[in-house]
C-alpha cells in the first residue's frame, strides 16, 4: 500500500466513527457480493469499493492522472477508460497496480467516508477485495473474510464467463485465499449453499448487534 499521509489520515477518520465498521474481503469468486447483499438485507449499511471505483474512474481528477500515468492505450475510441485493458495491465504488473491504487484509494476512501457519515445504521460493512494487500485493514474495527474452496470458486468464476486462466491471473495479484483467511479477524466459510451462507451471516450479524467492538 502507498502509505501516504492522506490515506493514513482517512483510516484514522474511519476508526474515530463510533459505530461498528467491518471490512469484508475474500478471494475472487468466494462469494463476497452475496455476503454483502445479505448484510444489507439484515439492516447493515453496505458499501462496495468496486462500485465506488467505477465512479472514481470517471471523475475528472482520476481520468487525467490515469491518462498521464498509463497512456492512451487503456482508453476506448470514445475517450472513456477501457476497464478491461486497465485491469489487464495492473493484474500483470505489480508496480502498475500500486500506481493505480495510489490514484484511486484516496478517492474511494473519501467517498466511502462521506457515505458513512450520512448514514445512521449501527453496523456498516465495506467490501474491499484487496483489503490486506492494500493495507486498508487499518481502517476497520473488524475484518471478515469469505472463504470458499478453489474448485467451487472455479465453477463460480466460470458462471461469470471467466476462464481458469483469468481466475489464476486475478489471484496472482492477491494474497492466497488461505493468507486472507489467516489475516482476518473472522472467517465465514462459503463452501455450501447460498442458504448456508446466509444462515452464517445471520448469526454473525446478531453477534455484532449485541457486541460492542472496541478499537
Amino acid at each position: 500500500m502507498n502509505n501516504s499521509p492522506r490515506l493514513t489520515a482517512l483510516c484514522g477518520k474511519f476508526r474515530r466513527i463510533r459505530r461498528t465498521i467491518v471490512g469484508l474481503t475474500g478471494a475472487a469468486a468466494s462469494g463476497k457480493s452475496a455476503a454483502l447483499a445479505r448484510f444489507g438485507e439484515l439492516g447493515a449499511f453496505c458499501i462496495s469499493t468496486d462500485a465506488l471505483a467505477k465512479e472514481v474512474l470517471t471523475s475528472e481528477a482520476c481520468y487525467h492522472r490515469i491518462l498521464e500515468k498509463f497512456g492512451s492505450g487503456v482508453f476506448l475510441k470514445d475517450g472513456s477508460i477501457d476497464r478491461k485493458k486497465l485491469a489487464g495491465e495492473v493484474f500483470s504488473d505489480k508496480s502498475k497496480r500500486k500506481l493505480l491504487e495510489s490514484i484511486l484509494h484516496p478517492q474511494i476512501l473519501g467517498r466511502a467516508l462521506a457515505l458513512i457519515k450520512k448514514s445512521h445504521e449501527k453496523i456498516i460493512v465495506v467490501e474491499v477485495p484487496l483489503l490486506f494487500e492494500s493495507g486498508l485493514e487499518k481502517c476497520f474495527a473488524l475484518t471478515v473474510c469469505v472463504d470458499a474452496p478453489y474448485n467451487l470458486r472455479l465453477r463460480r468464476a466460470a458462471s461469470r464467463g471467466w476462464t481458469p486462466a483469468e481466475l489464476k491471473r486475478r489471484g496472482s495479484a492477491q494474497l492466497t485465499a488461505g493468507e486472507k483467511a489467516a489475516r482476518a479477524d473472522v472467517v465465514i466459510g462459503n463452501g455450501g449453499s447460498l442458504k448456508e451462507l446466509k444462515d452464517k451471516i445471520d448469526w454473525f450479524y446478531s453477534f455484532l448487534e449485541h457486541t460492542e467492538i472496541k478499537i
